[in-house]
């Protein structure tokens, strides 16, 4: 659960094999909005993330860490 956002989650992605790949997040959760946060759950310059049919596009570096703030719809 996001900490200040009763009607968000926070997800951790890590990229731990020392690859730059593009991956999907799916989730079964009604999501209305997605958006990367930094490690205190505050949006980033980047803000929000595209709703795909497929899911989440989400592009990591190596080792890099990814905070996907997801709002769901009541």
């Amino acid at each position: 659960k996001a900490e200040d956002r009763p009607e968000a989650v926070v997800v951790r992605l890590y990229e731990a094999h020392g690859s730059t790949v593009t991956a999907w997040l799916q989730t079964s959760l009604p999501i209305k909005e997605a958006m990367l946060c930094d490690l205190l759950e505050r949006p980033t310059v980047q803000g929000r993330l595209p709703l795909e049919p497929q899911g989440l596009r989400l592009s990591f570096t190596p080792f890099h860490v990814l905070s996907v703030l997801l709002v769901q719809s009541h």
